[in-house]
């Protein structure tokens, strides 16, 4: 259900406009419910959202906006949330000054600001009614000693707990920006910087102590993520002689740092997710491959174990370190390489630079546009049974032709401790592939997204056949890449 109300006028230089809004939705699933009842009932939401708007002249411009919404997964007593917004704006052009000192060639310049509140209910997926604690089949206690017999029964227990003070993720953004048109509107853009924090975060609580005694940690709003960068767009447009010619570009920055966020305490900052960013890399530092006995003896003991299985039990086994493997880094300086020795490395795993670039042009029926497009600010893992061969339950894999003719350490061939690959095993090798910067990429790269070229027949000729428009055209997706990346 949705009603809207719109009312617009002006009064010679005033100007003002509004909109209310009611809407009230609910969804129901018919298809694999399965035997949770949660999952049949219906989805429900419901909200009033309402905007004023008022400019002077056309120079200067205020809007208020706000939401007050309900959603069905929080208490009654936290159900709905208020996300009021407020920006401004001056638009310069109109100003008599400006149009004295810049005369036509300032189209346009507006400098806006922006400060407003939303929220987000979405607690992850097949997460509904968090505030109601579940109850789950299956566990199982002994009611006496069991040397006397099987005394075993099943019962019920918590499958998870409630959490009735759960309620909106509010996000707090603010935007200063300027919008342009130069030239009789050549020349166009928009340039912003952005500032967001997120608040109430819903996340899993893993302070909580093991003794406490729960099937699993509770989740809560407990998370707190800023992030700022900018974000500007423009286009220039030109005719020379009988060709229109269009040039656009784009480029957004962001940079995001967690705030903070219920993690299980450790003596190590550095393991810590807060004060690093959302998606940052991390892994052992690679030292390098061990070139001898001598040096494995005189380093870290570097035990990971792998499993395997023996009459019918699976077991870890610790895997021997050989010449030709990897050498990590003992952070903590306990002489032993464990996971209190992963730390930040390289970038986030999703980029923080976007861009793109084009161009268009238009000569009688022809038309070409091209479309780069990059990115950047971004490191990745390789893995996989190509790069990690033999690694599979099975033991298959392929050896790439980039490893078989590269840098690879080989046993009395090359034993450069510096080389691109480690020495080649079968099967399992727990120590050489764990994450950490030696199987680390940078993702940056720069991309001939779409090349379009294409012609249009005259439209007398196409008339004659009783058609509108007839273009032929030719399109390329992703026919250059530039990238340090090979593999």
């Amino acid at each position: 259900f949705e009603w809207e109300l719109h009312y617009n006028r002006g009064f010679k230089e005033h100007h003002v406009g509004g909109v209310l809004k009611y809407t009230q939705s609910s969804k129901v699933f018919t298809q694999n419910l399965g035997t949770d009842l949660k999952t049949g009932m219906a989805q429900r939401n419901q909200g009033l959202a309402g905007r004023v708007n008022y400019n002077w002249n056309y120079r200067y411009f205020v809007d208020f906006n706000f939401g007050y919404t309900g959603s069905e997964n929080f208490h009654k007593d936290y159900r709905f949330g208020f996300f009021p917004a407020i920006s401004g704006a001056w638009n310069l052009a109109e100003e008599p000054f400006m149009k004295k000192l810049a005369g036509k060639w300032v189209n346009m310049l507006k400098i806006r600001y922006s400060y407003g509140k939303t929220g987000n209910d979405n607690l992850g997926k097949n997460v509904r009614f968090p505030y109601l604690y579940s109850i789950g089949d299956g566990g199982t206690f002994n009611f006496a000693d069991i040397s006397v017999g099987d005394k075993s029964w099943t019962g019920k227990y918590y499958s998870s707990i409630a959490s009735p003070n759960v309620s909106w993720e509010v996000s707090t953004k603010q935007d200063l920006g300027i919008d342009f048109s130069f030239l009789s509107d050549r020349l166009s853009g928009a340039i912003d910087y952005f500032y967001e924090r997120r608040e109430g975060i819903y996340m899993e609580r893993k302070s909580v102590p093991y003794e406490v005694g729960l099937e699993s940690n509770p989740k809560a709003n407990v998370g707190i993520v800023e992030a700022k960068g900018f974000d500007g767009h423009f286009a220039w447009k030109q005719k020379i002689g009988k060709v229109d010619f269009t040039l656009r570009g784009n480029m957004t920055y962001s940079k995001n740092k967690i705030i903070e966020r219920d993690e299980e305490n450790t003596i190590y900052e550095y393991k810590l997710d807060q004060g690093h960013r959302v998606n940052q890399a991390t892994g052992f530092i690679a030292l390098g491959l061990f070139k001898d006995y001598e040096e494995i003896r005189n380093s870290p003991k570097q035990e990971f174990k792998y499993t395997k299985t023996q009459n019918g039990y699976t077991e870890g086994e610790i895997y021997e370190i050989m010449p030709g493997d990897i050498k990590y880094k003992d952070i903590n300086g306990d002489g032993i390489i464990d996971g209190n020795d992963k730390v930040a490395i390289g970038a986030t795993t999703k980029p923080n630079l976007i861009y793109g670039f084009g161009m268009s042009a238009k000569w009688k029926g022809l038309d070409v546009n091209v479309h780069f497009q990059g990115s950047g600010k971004s490191t990745f893992f390789i893995d996989g049974t190509t790069v990690q061969m033999f690694s599979g339950g099975d033991g298959w894999g392929n050896v790439l032709k980039e490893m078989a003719n590269g840098n690879r350490w080989i046993l009395g061939v090359n034993e450069d401790p510096n080389a691109e690959f480690p020495r080649l095993t079968y099967g399992q090798n727990p120590n050489n592939y764990q994450k950490s910067d030696y199987w680390l990429r940078d993702g940056s790269y720069l991309r001939l997204k779409t090349l379009d070229i294409g012609y249009s027949l005259p439209t007398a000729l196409v008339n004659k056949i009783h058609l509108n428009r007839v273009r032929v055209f030719f399109v390329g997706t992703n026919l250059l890449t530039f990238s340090d990346f090979k593999l």
